[in-house]
Order: C-alpha cells, then structure tokens, then sequence
C-alpha cells in the first residue's frame, strides 16, 4: 500500500496518515466505506473527502467543529457546496486543484505549492467558527485505487490562526522598530547639526571676546603698566593681564572639567604657572602661605602626580 507524503506538511497531518493507492475500487469502495469514514472521522484534523463527481463522501468531527456544519448537513452534496461553510458561498476549494495541481481561483489563496502529488496553500476563511473566521493551513491530494483510476480527492485543514497572528504582530513591531530606528537617525542628524552650530557659535563668541579685549582692554594695561606701580601693584596688573589672556584659552574650562578644582584651586594653580612662588601667591590672594602650602598639596593629589618627582609648575604648563 502505498502511503501519501507530506514532506512540508505540518507534524501529525491527517494527510499523513491516509492510504490512498491502496483504496478499492468504486465498487469496492461501499462496502468498505464504513471502516474509511471511521478513520478520516477521528484523525486531529478537519478532514473531508469527496468522490469523483464532487460530493462529499466523509466529513469529520474536526471539521464539523471549524465549519459548523455536521455530516448529516454536507454528505452526498456537490456543487462545491463544501465551500460555504468556509466562504459563505459555493466556489472551487483547494480540493478541486487536483489532480490538475492547477486550476483558476488559486489566486484566492495566499500561495498555493505543490510537493509531489499534494498541494498545500495558506489563506483565510472568514466564516469559519461560525463567522469568526480563521487563517489556515491546507494540504490536498487525488485518491485513486488500485488500477490507479481517479475515485475522488482528499483535504485536510489546519487552523494557524495563533501562528499567523504572531507573524503578524512580528511584523509589525519589525515595521515599529525600523520607525522608531529611522526617528532615532533623524534626531541623531539634527544633534550633529546642533553641535555643529553650537560649535561654530562658540568659536565665533571666543573671537569676538578676543577682538575686543585686544582692542578694549589690552591697550589701557599696557599703557598702566608703564605708569608708576609699586610692586603688589605691578603684580596685580600683571595677573589681570595675564588672566585676561587665559580667558581666551581652554586651561581653565579644562582644569575644571577635568580635575574638579575648587575656583581657589584654579587660581592658585594659574598663579603657579606664571611662576609665582607660595609667597607670592598666598600675597596676591590675601591667604596664608600654609593655606597655599595645602592648596598646592590638593592640586597634586587631584592631578594624579602626588607621589612623582615632577615640578608642579611643568606639568601644568603641559596642560593645554
């Protein structure tokens, strides 16, 4: 007996399980009818079969279930009356594709395959469950008997509606993620260009700041300093002057961020830079020289040189 293959079928098919080269022949085939429907009527999927002039010869409990519709109802009836339990009208099923393996309204499907001498398609029946409806798997194929005369065609459904939706609730998160993907690109453009323009303002602002001390402000402390100072007061010109032109530069703003020094802590360490000794500094800021002492102590720990040989004035000089 020579069995029907589902290679791409889904496990447990009731296609799987069915005989079909092996059948009787017409004649043969009503004696044997009983023992056949006993067999379609308990296999896990909705199976019917109908005889070589179109009417429906078995019709499972599966199938009694998906389509609503009992045996009693559909035995011996044709005219692709199978159908309306499933379309809500008679039209050509899956079933009647073969043994031609093609015929019009496969395009009702979604795609309709062949594997040897089975079909399979996947497509929606929107009456199945009583008007609720259901996407399906199906799989058909031609019976014949043991003269290998055609006696009639078999079909076995499968809901997949649980599958199909999480296919689409798959693709449509897909869909989700490349907007919410393409958003992020777009945002990430315009921050380019914000930080572009911040940049060019910044560099703008530095220049124009540049400008007017240069043209404002330098030229006043020059002519001061050659007025008659004494030493604090040269001092103290020589800082403001100084410390104007630190400004314009990024020691201070990178002091800050990058070593987390107190507003004391920076002065100090400016101070350090112009060579000015502990004395020096503890004089020009109004503090103790132990205070300076500390300070000077601080700026080596947060600088990460407390226990090196290096000269404090260098390694801030090295600072850019």
């Amino acid at each position: 007996m020579a069995k029907i293959e589902l290679p791409n079928a889904p496990e447990n098919s009731a296609l799987s399980t069915i005989h079909a080269n092996g059948l009787p022949n017409m004649d043969a085939l009503a004696a044997g009818l009983g023992q056949l429907k006993d067999i379609i009527d308990f296999l896990p999927d909705a199976t019917f079969v109908i005889d070589k002039a179109g009417k429906v010869i078995a019709w499972n409990k599966a199938i009694e279930k998906v389509s609503g519709m009992r045996k009693e109802e559909i035995i011996g009836k044709g005219d692709y009356s199978y159908a309306i339990p499933f379309y809500g009208k008679p039209r050509p099923v899956l079933i009647d594709f073969v043994p031609n393996q093609i015929a019009a309204g496969a395009g009702d499907y979604d795609f309709v395959t062949k594997d040897g001498d089975v079909l399979f398609c996947e497509t929606f029946v929107p009456n199945a469950y009583g008007g609720e409806g259901a996407y399906v798997w199906g799989a058909a194929a031609a019976l014949y008997d043991r003269d290998k005369n055609l006696i009639g065609a078999i079909e076995s459904i499968r809901d997949i509606s649980g599958r199909k939706r999480l296919e689409q609730s798959l693709l449509q998160r897909e869909k989700e993620l490349e907007e919410k993907a393409r958003q992020m690109e777009e945002i990430n453009t315009a921050l380019r260009v914000l930080l572009k323009n911040r940049e060019e303002d910044q560099k703008k602002l530095e220049n124009r700041i540049q400008s007017n001390l240069k043209e404002l402000i330098l030229p006043y402390l020059d002519r001061m300093k050659k007025g008659r100072l004494d030493q604090n007061q040269q001092a103290y010109l020589e800082l403001i002057e100084s410390s104007l032109e630190r400004i314009l530069s990024p020691f201070i703003t990178n002091m800050h961020s990058a070593f987390n020094l107190s507003p004391m802590e920076i002065q100090v360490a400016n101070l350090i830079k112009e060579g000015k000794t502990s004395k020096e500094i503890a004089s020009l800021l109004c503090i103790a020289y132990k205070t300076v002492e500390t300070h000077r102590y601080n700026l080596r720990m947060k600088l990460g040189i407390q226990n090196e040989k290096i000269n404090l004035r260098s390694y801030l000089l090295s600072i850019k």
